[in-house]
């Protein structure tokens, strides 16, 4: 377990990630994380960007023909 420090940029707190982390991860530079509170510990969870894109398309199509699919539901 590493530990790290938090500094203040701008009104927002920021800390690093440590190269081992990434490394293993298989972090990217830009990559989205999802932040969550659990427990009072604070969780990390990394973004695919391709299931994240897929997941945009999918509910830009449910969006669109939600009135044929609860038709197709019906039968």
């Amino acid at each position: 377990m590493s530990k790290v420090a938090l500094r203040k940029v701008g009104s927002s707190l920021v800390t690093t990630i440590p190269a081992d982390v990434v490394r293993e991860l298989h972090l990217d530079e830009g990559q989205q994380l999802e932040i969550s509170k659990e427990n009072g510990r604070i969780v990390m969870i990394p973004m695919d960007a391709k299931l994240e894109q897929a997941k945009a398309s999918h509910d830009k199509i449910i969006k669109k023909y939600r009135a044929a699919f609860q038709k197709l539901a019906d039968v």
